[in-house]
């Protein structure tokens, strides 16, 4: 046993460093965060495949195992762990070394606040925790792990069919986005989903520069939204589908959208293609022609092979107001509208309860105030 001394007599020496154990079982308490000098640094100690899947918000990837050496160590675990933790420790020793000489710390002092982070709080994060506790810097590790961390989400996805929305509906170009924004600074809660999903919800709406995030990690930064919510306050969103690009709206969410009220934006055309243009604007640089056009094929089922060649052709041309003006008409008013006729028949979507004009730019923050006023007193 290995708890048993080597020889008789001799006794467990003192601890030589102290790791402290952080614990997320309590939703009242924030989650671990380097904001606001709560942590200096928070280190993820799973291999890159599991930091890329999801991760804590703010924490960085050091593997103390690669994907291939976790992978070996947990089969051969099976057959030997003896065999297992040997190879394993080898393993770990040389990825805290590179750890301790690489960026993710450079610069700490030993006065700073580390939080390790694995799978469970288990083998990974303690050997990674013991070394740095040693070297001398104030060392805690996650209590469950990405585990105990995922379980939180989860609790905190749940919340969102208790929360009291209004749904900001209005069609493509009629600024929804900016009105959400206009509602934040004026006070409001404010959920972006397009925002959180990378994604603005259409056929050209993923970013030229980044992917969407994993359905595990916008669950992760919806849930950090939702921490945050007065339950007995309105909470607004835009009206989205099931899901936004690749991500799929919690069914907690969707359930209770389809039932809630509706503000609707009316907004004219030449400030819709105005807006678009806005929204769309790295589009118009010739350097991202080729991806432009390559969206619009992709509508060709939509709309037919005419409609989409004229598209094309005045992309080429850079009428970029003729353009965006054709597909408001064409494909994007005529999806909204079938889409409001479904909902309808199918009696889902809660009431409109009121409408906003919108004429320009300077409408958004004034009219954002009269919205809050008027949803103010409906949360229960």
């Amino acid at each position: 046993d290995r708890k048993d001394p080597p020889f008789p007599g001799m006794t467990v020496g003192p601890p030589r460093e102290t790791i402290w154990h952080l614990s997320i079982d309590d939703d009242s308490k924030p989650l671990p965060t380097t904001e606001d000098g709560q942590w200096d640094a928070i280190l993820d100690a799973r291999s890159p495949g599991e930091y890329a899947e999801d991760h804590v918000p703010g924490s960085i990837s050091t593997p103390v195992l690669g994907n291939s050496e976790r992978a070996e160590v947990g089969t051969r675990y099976k057959m030997d762990r003896f065999s297992a933790r040997r190879i394993g420790a080898a393993l770990i020793s040389e990825s805290i070394a590179k750890i301790l000489r690489g960026e993710a710390i450079a610069g700490l002092r030993n006065s700073s606040k580390i939080l390790v982070i694995c799978w469970r709080g288990g083998e990974r994060s303690h050997s990674l925790a013991t070394i740095l506790a040693r070297v001398g810097f104030k060392t805690g590790v996650l209590k469950g792990g990405y585990k105990g961390y995922r379980q939180r989400v989860r609790r905190f996805i749940a919340k969102l069919e208790h929360l009291n929305y209004v749904v900001i509906s209005g069609p493509t170009g009629s600024g929804k986005t900016v009105f959400l924004k206009s509602l934040k600074r004026k006070g409001a809660q404010v959920i972006d989903l397009e925002g959180l999903a990378n994604h603005k919800g259409s056929i050209l709406g993923d970013s030229l520069t980044s992917k969407q995030p994993t359905q595990k990690h916008f669950e992760g930064s919806l849930a950090a939204v939702v921490e945050k919510l007065d339950v007995n306050k309105p909470v607004f969103i835009e009206d989205e589908g099931s899901r936004v690009g690749c991500v799929h709206l919690p069914i907690e969410l969707w359930r209770k959208k389809k039932i809630s009220p509706r503000c609707r934006l009316k907004v004219p055309i030449q400030q819709r293609v105005k807006i678009t243009r806005q929204d769309y604007t790295y589009f118009e640089d010739k350097k991202n022609l080729d991806a432009l056009c390559e969206r619009l094929k992709g509508l060709k089922k939509k709309v037919g092979a005419e409609s989409v060649e004229r598209y094309l052709q005045t992309a080429r041309e850079g009428k970029w107001n003729e353009l965006v003006q054709d597909l408001l008409e064409t494909h994007y008013d005529k999806a909204y509208s079938k889409s409001a006729e479904r909902n309808t028949d199918e009696k889902e979507g809660g009431e409109t309860v009121m409408e906003v004009n919108l004429e320009c730019e300077e409408d958004y923050d004034r009219q954002a105030e009269a919205v809050i006023k008027r949803f103010s007193n409906t949360a229960t």
